[in-house]
């Protein structure tokens, strides 16, 4: 739940992500936290997943609502689908 709380946060400002983290694992570190891999993952996941507010809502101001729904649904769906690879070739090749 502290990584999804904090990728919302980041839907404001992608640079929140990691304060949002921060504060919500308190005095926990992030490598007690999460293995190397799942790292690698949540970070491929964070730089591709949608936009800012304030990119998505220049997209609905030039192509219109579908668009801009479409853009975030497109890059979630590309965020995560580039976060699995990493994951499944970081397990395939035994970092764990």
């Amino acid at each position: 739940w502290r990584v999804v709380t904090a990728l919302i946060a980041g839907f404001m400002a992608k640079e929140s992500v990691v304060s949002t983290l921060t504060v919500l694992l308190g005095d926990m570190s992030l490598t007690g936290f999460m293995t190397p891999l799942s790292a690698a993952s949540l970070l491929v996941f964070t730089l591709l997943y949608t936009p800012c507010v304030a990119a998505i809502g220049s997209v609905k101001q030039e192509l219109g609502g579908k668009w801009a729904v479409a853009v975030v649904i497109g890059q979630c769906i590309i965020a995560w689908i580039a976060a699995l690879v990493i994951r499944s070739v970081g397990l395939l090749l035994g970092f764990v």
